[in-house]
């Protein structure tokens, strides 16, 4: 996932480590907050495989800065990185979900479609285990477990009729 955010946020201009993660923050902090230890291996990653250049400068205080832009290979990385399978975990799924739904606009409108497809059958399946497990007997739920669960699938379906209204091209 951070990879996706990283490419999003050098798609306009280079940046440097720290303004990578400050945008990151200040765009997608609602869901998560990157250390630079989190970004500094995911920049070596996508340098390593092409995705992202670097371009080293001196400052006039003779303070060499390094700074990080995104590629041709780069925006097809993005995009494989994208439709990569999204977990079977459904916390992580959430998190995949809104780095995916934030950064959706580098995509052609034919993927945006295609991922609101594919998302919102994984939905179907998580709605299906959560009423599952929720009229299952052999469950034994206390009050806050039921509660939490009902929760979780009100939030469910209104994220399903979210996507469903999304305009996608």
């Amino acid at each position: 996932m951070i990879e996706i955010l990283i490419l999003y946020i050098i798609h306009k201009r280079e940046k440097t480590i720290y303004s990578i993660r400050k945008e990151i923050i200040e765009t997608f902090g609602t869901f998560t907050k990157p250390s630079i230890g989190t970004i500094h291996p995911a920049l070596q990653r996508l340098l390593k495989d092409g995705s992202v250049a670097l371009n080293e400068r001196m400052s006039e205080g003779g303070k060499k800065s390094s700074y990080y832009s995104i590629t041709k290979k780069g925006f097809e990385t993005f995009r494989k990185l994208f439709f990569d399978s999204a977990s079977d975990n459904p916390s992580l799924f959430y998190t995949q979900l809104q780095a995916r739904l934030g950064t959706m606009g580098l995509l052609k409108p034919e993927d945006r479609k295609e991922f609101v497809t594919e998302f919102s059958k994984k939905m179907e399946i998580f709605q299906f285990e959560l009423e599952n497990k929720l009229k299952d007997e052999f469950i034994e739920l206390d009050y806050y477990q039921e509660q939490l669960l009902n929760r979780t699938l009100k939030e469910l379906k209104s994220l399903k009729e979210y996507l469903k209204g999304l305009k996608v091209d």
